[in-house]
C-alpha cells in the first residue's frame, strides 16, 4: 500500500473519530423574552451531517411554527475536520406566560429544554417610525354582548411590497368584520403615512376583564441599498406588533337576567297590512312587522312574541333576518309576516306589540311598541244565487198535445205506472252506488300528514357536571336549538318555555351564577333532566303546527 493511500485512510478514520466524539444536539433561541406577537429564532445545531429530520410538530400547541430552514457545513482548519448541520425555525408564542420549548431527538442525540418568557406589549410605547399600527376601541367598558366598535390602521411611510395583516381576538370574543378597509394619506409630525384602515365590531361573551391579543403585519419592503435592476429582487422583510387594548366587560343588568338581552343603540319596530280593503271574514290579511336594532348582529335578535287576536285565527308565514352594515356599525333586522283571518265581522282589535331593550346609548331599558288598532270586518260575499234566466215572450208558444181517456186503456195505464216506478226505484240506486264510488275514490286518494323528521340531537351531555356555568349555558342553547328546531340566544328565552317548577328554578340558578352574586354551583343533573324529558317546552309554539285547521273551527 502506498503512502499517499494510507494517508487518506488515516485522514478518514479521523474524521469518523471526530465526529463521533464530538456529536451533540444544541438548542438556543436568539431572545428568550418576547412581547406577545413577536418573533424568535431556534437553532439546533448538531456536530454532524445528517439526513435526519426534527419533529417540530412538538412546537404547535404553543408556537406558531413559520418558516424552517437547514443548512450543513465541514471545515478543515490545522487538519482537524468539523461538521455541523443546522436547523432554525421561526416562531410565534401564541399566549403569555412562561413556556418551554422541549428537547428535540436526532439520531440518538437529544436536546435540551429552552424556557422564554411571553410579556404584554408595552402600552405606554409610541407608535412612530416609518411603518407602526394604530388600535382603538369607541368605548372602554361594555356589558356582555354590546358591540364594540374596533379601528384598526396600518401607518407606513415606505414602499411596501407586500404584506398581510393579522385579524383581532380573544378567548370569549365574536368578532366581525364592518368595512373592507379604507386607504388614505394622513400626516403626523409632519410626515406623510399612507394607511390602511379596517373595523371590527367586538361582542365580548362572558364578563370581566377583555384583553384583546396585538394585531401583527409581516410583510417586505423595497431596499433601496442593494443596487440591482432585476425584476425579482427580494425586499427586506419587516414586522411590526400594535399594543394590546384592556376591557371592562361588565355582567347584565339584574332585571334582564330572567329576559331577552337585547343590547342597542337603537330598535324600532313597525309594522303594515296588506291593503285588499275592504276586509271580509274567512279572507287573509297579511301583517308584516320589521324589527331593527343598530349595534347588533341577526343572531342576536330573540323571537318576537305575537299576541293572540280574539275574532281571529292567525298563522306565521315566514321569518326573514338580515345583518348589515353602514360602513360604521352593524344593523340587524327581521322581518315577521304572518296571516290574521277574521271570523266574525265587526271590528277586530289588534292587541299592543312590546318588545323590551337596553339602550347602550343612555344606560336605561327601554320598550319598543306598536299600538293597539282596529281592523273594520265585512260580512262575507254570498254569491252563489243566480238570476233567473230571460223569457223571450216574442216567441209562439208551444201548444200542448191533448190526449182523451179514450186513447188509453187501464191496463196501459198501470203498466205505465210500474214502468216509471221502476224507472225511478233504478235511477236512485244508481245514484247511491255512483256517490258511494266517488267517496271510496277520494278517501283512497287522501294523503296523510306527513310525519315531522326528527333529526339526531349531536350535542354532547357528558362532563356537565364538572363544566363551569358558562359552558354549562352555551351547551344547554345548542342542544335546545338543535332538539327542538329553535334560534334563542340565552337562558332566558328557554325559561319562558318551561313549565313552572323545580327545572325552571334550575335555569334561574345558572343565571345568578353567570350574571349575578351566586358563587356556589347548584348541584344539577341536567343530563338526567333531559333524559327524563323534563326539559322541554310547556307551551306549543303556534308557528310549528303543521297544515292549516278550519277557518271557523
Amino acid at each position: 500500500m502506498s503512502l499517499l493511500a494510507r494517508n487518506i485512510i488515516l485522514t478518514a478514520l479521523l474524521m469518523l473519530a471526530s465526529a463521533v466524539a464530538q456529536a451533540e444536539l444544541k438548542a438556543a433561541v436568539d431572545r428568550q423574552s418576547v412581547f406577545l406577537g413577536e418573533s424568535l429564532t431556534l437553532t439546533l445545531t448538531t456536530d454532524q451531517t445528517t439526513n435526519s429530520q426534527p419533529d417540530f410538530t412538538l412546537l404547535d400547541a404553543v408556537f406558531h411554527v413559520g418558516q424552517t430552514g437547514k443548512s450543513s457545513s465541514t471545515q478543515i482548519i490545522n487538519g482537524e475536520v468539523s461538521t455541523q448541520t443546522t436547523w432554525q425555525v421561526l416562531l410565534v408564542p401564541k399566549t403569555l406566560g412562561s413556556h418551554i420549548i422541549p428537547p428535540f431527538e436526532v439520531d440518538g442525540e437529544r436536546s435540551q429544554v429552552v424556557k422564554i418568557e411571553v410579556k404584554k406589549p408595552d402600552p405606554n410605547a409610541q407608535a412612530n417610525g416609518d411603518i407602526f399600527i394604530e388600535v382603538e376601541t369607541d368605548k372602554d367598558s361594555a356589558y356582555v354582548q354590546e358591540e364594540i366598535l374596533l379601528t384598526v390602521r396600518l401607518m407606513y411611510a415606505i414602499n411596501l411590497k407586500n404584506g398581510a395583516l393579522s385579524e383581532p381576538g380573544a378567548d370569549g370574543v365574536i368578532v366581525q368584520q364592518i368595512n373592507k378597509g379604507a386607504n388614505y394619506t394622513t400626516q403626523r409630525n409632519g410626515k406623510t403615512y399612507q394607511v390602511l384602515e379596517r373595523k371590527y365590531a367586538i361582542f365580548a361573551e362572558n364578563s370581566g376583564k377583555l384583553t384583546l391579543n396585538p394585531l401583527v403585519f409581516e410583510g417586505e419592503v423595497t431596499d433601496n441599498s442593494r443596487q440591482s435592476f432585476s425584476m425579482f429582487q427580494r425586499g427586506r422583510p419587516v414586522r411590526q406588533v400594535s399594543q394590546m387594548l384592556e376591557l371592562d366587560i361588565k355582567q347584565i343588568p339584574q332585571n334582564f337576567v330572567n329576559q331577552a338581552w337585547v343590547p342597542a343603540k337603537q330598535v324600532t319596530l313597525q309594522q303594515s297590512w296588506s291593503q285588499n280593503k275592504p276586509y271580509q271574514v274567512g279572507e287573509p290579511i297579511t301583517r308584516t312587522i320589521n324589527l331593527t336594532a343598530i349595534g347588533l348582529s341577526e343572531t342576536q335578535l330573540p323571537d318576537l312574541s305575537i299576541p293572540d287576536i280574539q275574532g281571529a285565527k292567525i298563522y306565521q308565514d315566514k321569518t326573514d333576518t338580515l345583518t348589515r352594515t353602514d360602513g360604521q356599525q352593524l344593523i340587524a333586522s327581521k322581518v315577521i309576516k304572518y296571516a290574521v283571518i277574521p271570523t266574525e265581522k265587526g271590528n277586530l282589535a289588534i292587541p299592543e306589540l312590546r318588545f323590551e331593550w337596553f339602550d347602550t346609548n343612555t344606560q336605561t331599558a327601554q320598550t319598543a311598541r306598536i299600538p293597539a288598532t282596529t281592523l273594520a270586518i265585512e260580512a262575507a260575499e254570498l254569491n252563489t244565487t243566480q238570476a233567473p234566466k230571460a223569457i223571450d215572450f216574442n216567441q209562439p208558444a208551444i201548444q200542448p198535445t191533448t190526449v182523451t181517456s179514450a186513447d188509453i186503456s187501464p191496463g196501459m195505464a198501470d203498466n205505465q205506472l210500474r214502468l216509471w216506478q221502476s224507472l225511478t226505484y233504478g235511477f236512485a240506486a244508481l245514484w247511491l252506488i255512483t256517490t258511494l264510488f266517488f267517496w271510496l275514490k277520494l278517501k283512497a286518494r287522501a294523503q296523510p300528514v306527513p310525519a315531522v323528521e326528527q333529526t339526531v340531537n349531536t350535542v354532547s351531555l357528558k362532563g356537565l357536571k364538572q363544566a363551569s356555568p358558562a359552558q354549562i349555558q352555551a351547551t344547554l342553547i345548542t342542544w335546545w336549538n338543535q332538539e327542538y328546531q329553535q334560534k334563542t340566544t340565552n337562558l332566558g328565552q328557554i325559561r319562558e318555555q318551561l313549565e313552572a317548577g323545580h327545572v325552571q328554578q334550575a335555569i334561574s340558578d345558572l343565571q345568578q351564577q353567570l350574571y349575578g352574586n351566586a358563587t356556589k354551583a347548584q348541584a344539577v343533573d341536567w343530563q338526567q333532566l333531559i333524559k327524563q324529558g323534563e326539559f322541554k317546552p310547556f307551551k306549543t309554539d303556534a308557528t310549528t303546527t303543521a297544515g292549516l285547521p278550519a277557518l271557523y273551527s
